[in-house]
């Protein structure tokens, strides 16, 4: 296998490694060199898309969900146009219904959300130390969408057929893209990174995200490829990945029932930082997944018994 920084092509799809190893902010990235001309989630690095952007001519953009690592850099692509997901749609028409499915209005409020949006629009404003919460991208590449795909469609763009898969969980909309002829999918953000999977926005599951996790196992392709970090994978090693991946779940849900053998305040939980650490939650937005992914684990481990809500505190059974 090639060095993670050189494109692998397969067939008509070239593989574009994110910068930085492809960790969080940046990602891999696909090229369709067909009839039609497609760049899938142009998320891996403003150096390298900006080289794509002049040594091709993008016809039609993909994005996989509209999370910022996976759309950062559509505003370079300004010909192109912008096909999301249709559940997701609606993010890239109204930067509210952004705020609202990333969990900000969830967590802080509709103020909070008002004052994000003036802060993304400027440019200007101070970045956060762990996350891009307030980068301009946001305001630059979501603000077009000029077409919806569905799950279950299949995209033909010459030589090349892609098979829209609905993956929820991670997101609303979130999708993967089989490309049946070639024996690969593109899985994205079901990454295999050592942090586990991902379901903190207001719209993540993680009941969902184990379905479709499930589901893509019986999906018949030999290549998988990752939105980060692992990159590309044979279908042994994405599987053995992806048992590792999901069982962070479990890992989770014991680390909050170990502080739960005595009664403690949501807020209090929170503030542990058993998933993200408490010295980073002086990142607003990394302060917010924490809050929302404690919440769903302990919605999910009330109903299955394992955690009793007494009002104004909880504690494991």
């Amino acid at each position: 296998m090639k060095k993670k920084t050189e494109r692998v092509r397969f067939g008509t799809v070239s593989v574009i490694p994110g910068e930085d190893g492809g960790r969080f902010p940046r990602c891999t990235s696909l090229l369709i060199d067909d009839d039609v001309k497609v760049l899938v989630d142009p998320g891996a690095g403003l150096k390298t898309m900006a080289a794509l952007n002049q040594e091709t001519t993008v016809d039609v953009v993909i994005n996989t969900h509209y999370h910022f690592d996976h759309i950062a850099y559509n505003y370079l692509f300004d010909r192109a146009r912008i096909l999301l997901n249709e559940q997701e749609a609606p993010c890239f028409q109204e930067k509210k219904n952004l705020a609202s499915l990333l969990g900000m209005e969830e967590v802080y409020g509709p103020e909070w959300v008002d004052q994000w949006i003036e802060r993304i629009a400027g440019g200007e404003a101070r970045q956060s130390p762990y996350s891009p919460q307030n980068r301009h991208e946001w305001w630059l590449s979501a603000s077009r969408v000029d077409g919806v795909y569905r799950w279950g469609d299949v995209l033909d763009f010459g030589k090349t057929r892609v098979q829209i898969l609905g993956a929820p969980g991670h997101s609303k909309g979130f999708s993967c893209l089989h490309f049946p002829g070639l024996g690969v999918m593109y899985v994205a953000d079901i990454d295999l990174t050592a942090f586990g999977p991902w379901y903190a926005g207001s719209d993540g599951d993680i009941d969902l995200f184990l379905s479709s996790c499930e589901a893509l196992k019986a999906v018949d392709c030999e290549f998988f490829i990752t939105g980060h970090e692992a990159g590309i994978l044979r279908r042994k090693d994405f599987l053995a990945g992806l048992e590792r991946f999901t069982a962070v779940i479990d890992e989770r849900d014991e680390k909050i029932l170990s502080v739960l053998k005595k009664p403690l305040s949501f807020r209090e939980i929170v503030d542990q930082g058993l998933i993200y650490g408490r010295r980073y939650h002086v990142d607003a937005w990394v302060y917010m997944c924490e809050f929302l992914m404690i919440k769903k684990h302990l919605h999910r481990m009330i109903r299955r018994g394992r955690i009793l809500d007494r009002g104004d505190s909880f504690i494991a059974v």
